[in-house]
């Protein structure tokens, strides 16, 4: 199996989590109870393995390894946030879906309002003078 360019070591895990309850807070979530999964994902950074909008659950799953982007403060709050507005996003969706049958260009939109966000709420602020922390 090839060396991973950027892997997600137990630490990452750990600030992945706060990040987690940080924004959960602050995106009104608490009323979900969203856990992160000890199993990893395959093939991307995070995941929403699980919902369920009834019962406001959600098991997310962090990946293995970030690929060309650096695991860092960063880029692990963004993939937390970006993860947590899925399940922001998940009611709207669901009657989204019941009103239509795009499912491909229904998901294209959602993401394109989450990367939206995410740039806006975590990136950006490296472009107002924060700097991006230095990997340990």
């Amino acid at each position: 199996m090839p060396q991973a360019a950027n892997p997600v070591e137990p630490e990452h895990a750990e600030r992945f989590e706060q990040f987690l309850l940080q924004w959960q807070e602050k995106l009104n979530l608490k009323d979900w109870r969203i856990n992160l999964s000890p199993v990893r994902h395959k093939g991307v950074m995070a995941v929403v393995y699980k919902m369920d909008f009834e019962q406001r659950q959600a098991t997310i799953r962090l990946g293995f390894d970030f690929g060309s982007d650096a695991v860092d403060d960063v880029s692990l709050e963004a993939t937390a946030l970006h993860e947590l507005l899925h399940i922001m996003l998940c009611e709207l969706m669901e009657l989204a879906k019941e009103a239509s049958t795009q499912g491909d260009p229904l998901r294209s939109a959602e993401h394109r309002v989450i990367n939206t966000l995410e740039r806006l709420l975590v990136l950006e602020k490296i472009s107002h003078g924060e700097t991006r922390p230095q990997r340990k």
